[in-house]
């Protein structure tokens, strides 16, 4: 089993929207996991539309007290929690989003720091960061870049462009249930990304 977890200690990044849309789009093909460990409930408020997706509890993570699964996806919440540490350790992949801004990208300092943490004590925890929620006729400037770049862990080559099917999306069971066909795309190959490197 393989666990990915979603963060960023900044709000409105798009974190819950990501795990949700990932968790949809590979429930057709793996046994997925969803856990959310924010306070507000989000993901658990969504219970009885997660159809073929199993919610597990923070604590039955902890003690693998689910049911048998290939994935578990952990949304986490918008702030720094004493929690990240102990799912960092847990998972294999840590996807990073943050949107194409200075402060955004300035904000991943603290991730990254307990992130550096945990791959030193497991060099084999992957990372990366994705540019979400990224506006028509967006481009990088070189500023955000290179801070983009100064950070220990890659920025993935996929973009999650800013479209109204992903609001929709939570409600509607995933991307993959709308009829737009670059954000099937968007989502196949950021999911295509993680599973190729864990």
């Amino acid at each position: 089993m393989k666990i990915i977890t979603v963060a960023h200690q900044k709000g409105g990044v798009g974190k819950t929207t990501l795990a949700l849309n990932l968790a949809f789009y590979l429930k057709d093909i793996k046994r997925v996991g969803i856990v959310d460990t924010d306070l507000q409930g989000s993901v658990q408020g969504l219970e009885t539309l997660l159809d073929g997706i199993t919610l597990v509890s923070y604590e039955a993570l902890l003690e693998g007290s689910y049911p048998e699964l290939d994935i578990i996806i952990i949304d986490t919440p918008p702030y720094l929690t004493n929690r990240l540490n102990d799912l960092f350790s847990v998972s294999d992949f840590v996807l990073v989003p943050t949107k194409v801004s200075y402060l955004d990208a300035m904000a991943l300092k603290a991730t990254m720091a307990l992130l550096q943490q945990c791959q030193a004590e497991r060099p084999d925890l992957k990372a990366g960061i994705v540019l979400n929620m990224v506006k028509p006729r967006t481009s990088m400037n070189r500023e955000i870049k290179d801070i983009l770049d100064a950070y220990p862990i890659p920025t993935l080559n996929t973009r999650i462009h800013e479209r109204v099917s992903y609001i929709r999306s939570v409600i509607a069971g995933g991307i993959v249930q709308l009829e737009d066909g670059k954000a099937h795309e968007e989502m196949a190959d950021l999911a295509d990304e993680i599973i190729n490197q864990i």
